[in-house]
Order: C-alpha cells, then structure tokens, then sequence
C-alpha cells in the first residue's frame, strides 16, 4: 500500500536548476572530498516532492558466481532506477520481499531516509561470518534511489557524491585458481590480452594437500580453528606465483583466498606473516602496488593487525563489511594498510564512500571489490570517480563474453587497456540490453516482486 502520508510530508526541495549552480561552484572549490560530499547530500535530503515508489521488479540472471538479482524501482512519474544483489547472497528475493511493503510509497529521492527504513533488516551485524548473504536487497534498493535520483536531476550518480577526481576508473582483474601452472598461464595471458594492468590471483588451500602441504588444528589464544602452512606448502604457491609474475612483469599482482572464501579456517598469525614476507618479494607479488587481501577474516582483528605490524606487506579486507561501524575499529587501530568494501554488500553508495572519505583521512587508501553484473560494475565506477588515491577496482568475470552487452549507456567494451570510463549520463547512466538480459535470465524479465 502506498504510504502517501510520508509523501506528502516531504519537505520543500531545492529547483533542479538552483541545485545543478549550487553542485558546479561547490564542486569546483572544493578540496579533497568532503566539502562536495556533505553538500550533495544536503542539497538532496529533502527529495524532489510529489515523488514516491509504486513497484519493485526483479530480474534473476545466471552464469555469474551463482544467480544474481537485479532490481528495479518504479515510480508514479515514469522514472525508473536499478540496483543489484551481491552475487554471493542467496537469501536475496525474500529479503527484498520482506522489504518491499516498507519501501513502496517512500520518496526515493529521499536516499538516507530509505535506506533508514530498511538498514538493519535481519540484523545483519550479528552475521559477521556470513554478513554477503544478509545485506544484498538494502544495497539494491540503495542504489536504484540514487539511479532515480540522478535522472530526477538529469545528472549522473558521481556528481551527487562531489566532484570526480578520476575520469577513468583502473580495474584489477580476478584470476581463479587453476589446477596447474600450465592453465594459469593461458589464463594470465587471456587477461594481458585484454588489456590489463592490474592482476589478482588467488593462492587457496586447496592447491595444497591436506596433512602435508598445510595442517588444521585448534590452538589455545585463538578464536578460529588455525591453518599452519608447512615448508612445502609456501614452495607450492611461491612456485604459482613466480610463474604469474614471470608474465606480467612489473605490474601490480594481489592475492587472495588462502583459506577459501567464508571458511571458518584461517591461517595463524605466524603462518600468515611468513607468507606475506614471501610474497614481498620481487619473484612473486612483490611491493609494485599489491596486496594480500583477506589474510585473515576482518572480524578477527587482533590477528589482523599482529599480520600487519609483523610485515610490510600490505594488508587489505573489507568485502564482506557492512556500513562504517564495522570498519573505524580496524582503521582506528592501524590493523590494516587497505580498505575493499563491495557496495553491494557494505551498504550502498552512501556507506561506500563514507567509509572510503573516513579511511582517506586515517591514511589508508581504498580499492574496491565487484564481483557482481555490469550494473555493480557501473555503481561502482561512479563510487571510485570521487576516492582521493583510489587503487583499482575489480573485474571478476574476465571470461564471460556476453557480459558486456547487458547494459546498454556505456563506451564498449567496458574494459580498455585496462581502465573503465565513468559514466556521464543521468543516474547510473545506463539502461539494461534486454535482448542479451532476456538470454541469460533464471525467470521472468523485471516482474514485479510477489
């Protein structure tokens, strides 16, 4: 039921023209990111009046990490906006469908007061092992408010955050684990032909043999069962390693997933030292912009931060985070040197770039985790534009040869030489292709949600 009592409560709003002046002289005065930031947002607080959501529609696609949700808002005015579930969140259609009631009839131009009503659902700080199963419907329905209010204001989702200080966007791209050098190779040079600059790999268990290469234990001062690395087991990734830094040079290499992703495993702290020293060297990742991502799950950050005061390797987490609350401890205690949230995981666009202005000034730079559609993809371009220092952002569907014509807005292909143009058009400034959505669909084409 539409709830026209918040409708029409909603406060005076700024004309469109008074706030497009205001946003340019603002923008370009402005130092660092925050004067911008806090401006937009107060400029865009009161919404644009008469404003309200009468719909919410999914569409489901397949062929990614697992089935991923993309949503769209629809208004009593035409205008429509779309955000995206985390790939990795399962619980996402009835999420968004316990959520739906709450948000129809609410401005969807008022940002934070949306996202006000729906924060929190299902208290996802008390899944911290498990939080990018609990968090996807808050981000998607986040992100399509500010997709409907950039087109409200007829400019793009960046402009509302600040000014841009990145116009094009450097990308990582993933590299899953192979089973033998041999693929790895042909996988690394499938991504040096396409252009990047910026290489990921992962370095999990399970390239190494249980009892052998690695042992699994219970150790006293510890609150996670621990992984112990023995002598062989560094041999076997520092040989996988070499070998992908043989091919790309000089280029930044990061890795990640030692214990596989979401395990209730984590390596122990001496383990996890030798391995970021080994990995510091210029035969494997070395100090040419990488990172060890993840070395030890973010909520144990006593170990965390003895990894990082015991090497110089940087440490990096953030993608399983949800909101600023759950960084500015990590950050506070100089438990890491990197922050990688996933907007579609940490809370949306607001918390995203809160909580890359908040790491900014404690001196820890951002890079950004996406392992989601081109709609992700296109959100969290418009995030990085703003980021002082920013790193590079993710691409973890490198492989997949249909996953650009999804979208339709946006210079093609989406990743040239290694970099990702922000988009200029209004909102997120992209519409989706619904040819090639309609043939990688699980379902119906943007139904509405029952």
């Amino acid at each position: 039921m539409r709830n026209t009592a918040g409708a029409r409560r909603s406060p005076p709003c700024m004309g469109r023209r008074e706030f497009l002046r205001a946003l340019g002289a603002t923008t370009v005065g402005a130092v660092g990111m925050t004067a911008p930031f806090r401006f937009a947002r107060a400029a865009i607080d009161p919404g644009q009046k008469g404003l309200y959501i009468t719909d919410l529609c999914t569409a489901t696609l397949r062929g990614l990490n697992s089935n991923c949700t993309i949503i769209r808002l629809d208004t009593n005015k035409g205008i429509v906006g779309y955000g995206e579930c985390r790939c990795e969140d399962t619980n996402s259609l009835s999420e968004l469908r316990a959520l739906k009631p709450t948000i129809l009839g609410m401005n969807p131009t008022q940002i934070d007061r949306v996202f006000g009503a729906v924060k929190n659902y299902g208290d996802p700080f008390s899944h911290q092992t498990d939080t990018p199963r609990h968090t996807g419907a808050m981000c998607a329905i986040e992100c399509a408010c500010w997709d409907i209010t950039g087109k409200v204001y007829n400019v793009p989702v960046w402009k509302l955050l600040g000014r841009r200080l990145n116009d094009k966007i450097r990308l990582y791209c993933d590299t899953p684990q192979q089973n033998s050098i041999a693929a790895l190779r042909s996988n690394v040079q499938a991504r040096l032909d396409q252009g990047f600059t910026w290489f990921k790999t992962d370095l999990q268990r399970s390239y190494l043999t249980s009892g052998t290469d690695y042992t699994l234990h219970n150790e006293s001062g510890y609150p996670y069962q621990c992984i112990t690395v023995n002598p062989s087991g560094f041999d076997k990734w520092a040989e996988y390693v070499a070998a992908y830094r043989e091919m790309i040079g000089e280029a930044p290499l990061s890795s990640d997933h030692y214990q596989n992703w979401a395990s209730a495993a984590n390596l122990d702290v001496p383990s996890a030292i030798a391995l970021a020293d080994l990995m510091s060297g210029p035969s494997y990742q070395g100090m040419s912009g990488g990172w060890m991502e993840d070395i030890i799950a973010w909520y144990y950050p006593e170990q965390i931060k003895q990894v990082a005061d015991g090497t110089d390797m940087p440490i990096l987490t953030g993608e399983d985070m949800y909101c600023l609350e759950e960084l500015q401890p990590l950050v506070d205690a100089g438990a890491i040197d990197y922050f990688h949230p996933d907007q579609s995981t940490f809370g949306g666009i607001h918390q995203t770039r809160l909580a890359a202005e908040y790491a900014w000034q404690k001196g820890v730079r951002t890079a950004l985790h996406m392992s989601g559609s081109p709609f992700t993809f296109v959100c969290s371009l418009h995030i990085a534009a703003g980021i002082p220092e920013f790193l590079a952002m993710e691409h973890h569907y490198t492989d997949l040869s249909w996953y650009d014509s999804l979208v339709d807005g946006i210079p093609k292909p989406l990743v040239q030489n290694g970099y990702a143009a922000v988009p200029d058009g209004p909102g997120l400034g992209i519409t989706p292709n619904e040819t090639s959505m309609r043939a990688h669909l699980s379902g119906s084409y943007f139904a509405s949600l029952t």
